[in-house]
């Protein structure tokens, strides 16, 4: 049986909760198995990523500029088919346009994720915004996210398409103190000079 393969997509990877979660995601995929990709311009948490298990490209996905859009879809379009991804989580308005036209393009699955109350002063912005609630499956955050979503993008939903909300979780061991390295804690200590 082929292994899934998933492919997210994120302006960068910041400390932020859509940064965050798309690490930890990208992570558990790889240790259920998965095959786990991650586009995204770069970022601080890149130092962090286990490259043995996720695999990272590097594109301008962070950029609004309509030429970048569509030199990002071409290339997102050839990482789908060459390495044959399943699923594509598309987590920010501009790559998600690029994900959704490389989706359409190549049959992959889109899923998004919608992390918060983007402005829509006029209706060219909310259909900027709209492009969050054109894939299968739509992610809520929260349960506030999810009744934004409801009030005011009902038009962009219909019975084709699912809107879940997928609280964001941590990973406990990250605060368990018990898990804390012995050598850790002296350099903490030396740093602070605690210990002489």
């Amino acid at each position: 049986m082929n292994k899934m393969k998933v492919l997210q997509v994120i302006p960068k990877l910041g400390y932020g909760g859509a940064e965050t979660g798309c690490y930890d995601l990208a992570h558990f995929l790889s240790e259920k198995d998965c095959k786990s990709y991650i586009v995204t311009s770069g970022g601080e948490l890149l130092k962090f990523i286990r490259r043995e298990k996720v695999k990272v490209i590097k594109l301008p996905v962070h950029s609004k500029n309509p030429i970048l859009i569509l030199f990002n879809t071409i290339i997102i379009s050839v990482l789908i088919l060459t390495l044959r991804i399943d699923i594509v989580h598309a987590r920010s308005r501009a790559p998600a346009w690029s994900c959704l036209i490389s989706c359409f393009i190549t049959r992959a699955i889109l899923v998004t994720t919608f992390h918060g109350t983007y402005s829509f002063s006029s209706n060219i912005k909310k259909f900027y915004n709209s492009v969050m609630l054109r894939s299968k499956l739509i992610i809520a955050g929260s349960n506030f996210i999810f009744s934004h979503i409801k009030e005011n993008y009902s038009q962009y939903l219909n019975d084709n398409k699912k809107l879940l909300v997928i609280f964001r979780g941590i990973n406990t061991d990250y605060f368990d103190p018990s898990t804390t390295l012995e050598s850790d804690e002296d350099s903490l200590f030396k740093s602070w000079h605690l210990i002489f």
